[in-house]
């Protein structure tokens, strides 16, 4: 028995994604704060495979570095490097590898998942046609519901990224195994002016506009859906607008509550941030083609390990007696873990392995004024004090 890693192939997918995360900015990007933490184990890494005494894995190292989102390259090192880790009784050179990869595999929240190769791909559907291709429409209904999904959103005229993940949600949304007229899915958009009313308040159930000029205040839009457009329901689903879910997303939720003691549940573990490429494809496959499901094999991102936010579910009482989400948070990051913190700490919080993938848009800024980091401004706040009393949701909270 040993406390670290062993698993051959594992521990070759985190030196490679070392590798990659050291060289692409983009996968960097999927969570700044996510590499920084680990960036030194990470780096340690690289340099073990650039400078290795093997020369096929410094070799095919090199190239990886050269060309970080070449899957090929990557699946090459791979397979070099697990075959290296398998041998019972490996070299010094190795065995160097070895023990870096299980500090990567120890310590870092960042996995790179490897697609199909470079050349292979398909146009991203535009948002007309993921709205058009919508299946069941909505129901507009006030009516008591089993379930609520609430998403916040917000986006520039020109963020047609943005613009087509929501188009997609509300598609998969609309694809559900659950009767329609038992769910309600609310959107609401939080900006300066609305801008995309006409567009998607036909494709859901109730389209909320709360006015705020400043930087985006995810908690206050998520309130406002909760007060203004999910109640009556005895679920709520947080969902951000760029999570596209599975066929069976509702159906296994309700049934999850159907369980004795269950107040509140993260559906997955880890999540699989898609790039751009494999996003259009998952979009393509899941809401035009069909699929139940999108298959991760030729789908290239990024894993997070037990991100906090994205998607969560909860009893609109606890919901309720929590009194939302801390709306003191502004900007990005923060609010998610404070939220699940006093869901944990006040109810009972499961998690479980559903596949959930992120679609790929333009990040948003990482940093305030001054260029301090968000969450680095927001750990200066008093985690998990939001009062009990406080009154959320309200439309007039930026209205001078």
């Amino acid at each position: 028995m040993t406390p670290r890693p062993q698993e051959p192939h594992m521990l070759a997918y985190a030196a490679v994604s070392s590798l990659v995360l050291a060289h692409d900015a983009d996968a960097q990007g999927v969570a700044p704060n996510y590499w920084k933490w680990a960036a030194d184990t990470h780096m340690a890494m690289v340099s073990a495979l650039l400078d290795s005494e093997l020369p096929d894995v410094r070799a095919r190292a090199s190239i990886v570095a050269a060309s970080p989102r070449d899957d090929g390259a990557c699946r090459q090192l791979l397979k070099e490097l697990e075959s290296l880790f398998t041998e019972p009784a490996g070299t010094p050179a190795s065995a160097r590898l070895v023990a870096l990869a299980q500090e990567v595999e120890s310590s870092s929240r960042l996995l790179v998942h490897f697609g199909s190769p470079l050349g292979h791909e398909t146009p991203a559907p535009t948002a007309d046609v993921l709205l058009g291709g919508i299946v069941r429409r909505p129901h507009h209904g006030t009516h008591p519901v089993d379930a609520a999904v609430v998403i916040p959103f917000r986006a520039a005229e020109n963020a047609h990224d943005r613009v087509r993940n929501l188009a997609a949600v509300l598609n998969a949304l609309a694809d559900q195994s659950y009767p329609r007229d038992r769910y309600r899915v609310i959107v609401v958009e939080s900006d300066e002016r609305t801008q995309w009313r006409e567009l998607f308040a036909g494709a859901c159930d109730h389209y909320l506009f709360a006015p705020s000029p400043g930087p985006f205040n995810k908690s206050w839009a998520v309130n406002v859906g909760v007060v203004h457009g999910a109640r009556p329901a005895e679920l709520v689903c947080v969902l951000d607008a760029d999570i596209l879910v599975d066929h069976h997303f509702i159906e296994r939720a309700v049934e999850r509550f159907g369980h004795c003691g269950t107040q509140a549940h993260w559906p997955y573990r880890d999540m699989l941030f898609l790039d751009e490429r494999a996003s259009a494809r998952a979009s393509a496959r899941r809401c035009l083609d069909g699929a139940h499901r999108v298959d991760p094999e030729d789908l290239r991102g990024v894993w997070l390990r037990r991100p906090p936010g994205g998607c969560v579910w909860l009893r609109e009482s606890l919901f309720q007696r929590l009194a939302g989400m801390d709306e003191r948070f502004v900007g990005w990051g923060g609010e998610d873990e404070d939220f699940v913190w006093r869901v944990e700490r006040h109810g009972v919080m499961d998690r479980h392995d559903d596949l959930m993938v992120h679609l790929h848009h333009g990040r948003a800024p990482h940093k305030a004024e001054g260029g301090v980091p968000f969450y680095e401004e927001v750990e200066n706040l008093a985690f998990c004090t939001w009062p009990f009393d406080a009154e959320i949701g309200r439309l007039d909270r930026y209205v001078k």
